[in-house]
């Protein structure tokens, strides 16, 4: 199946350390993210949408820095090209201003709906974070 690597920047004016939490927290993804987020077991996550269960495993957590997600196949086990969803905090040491940079990298190809998706999700952050 073809996939396709997304990549946005996003501005948004809260510290990495205020934003970090609603990055890899399972509670705290639920409040933004596209639907209820679970931790089944430690490093994995269930993401829910569309009414259905998508596992991942959280493969890089660096703290106020970075979070990855790969996603697992349907019997929770790693494939060979996951996809996957990777976040990062960037703050500008000139304007105090972070940046979230994202990749999401998965069988979704049309540019504009993620676009589009990304930026509802990052509004709906922001208005959790109350900025």
């Amino acid at each position: 199946m073809e996939k396709y690597k997304f990549t946005g920047e996003y501005e948004i004016n809260a510290s990495p350390r205020s934003i970090y939490p609603y990055l890899h927290n399972a509670n705290s993804l639920s409040e933004w993210f596209i639907g209820p987020v679970k931790m089944d077991v430690p490093k994995q996550y269930n993401f829910m949408w569309d009414n259905t269960d998508h596992f991942a495993r959280l493969t890089v957590s660096r703290l106020n820095k970075q979070v990855k997600f790969e996603f697992l196949d349907e019997n929770k086990q790693i494939e060979d090209n996951p996809n996957y969803l990777d976040i990062r905090l960037q703050q500008s040491e000139l304007t105090d201003v972070t940046y979230i940079n994202i990749t999401d990298y998965s069988e979704m190809t049309d540019e504009q709906d993620l676009q589009d998706l990304w930026e509802g999700l990052i509004t709906r952050l922001r208005e959790v974070l109350g900025v």
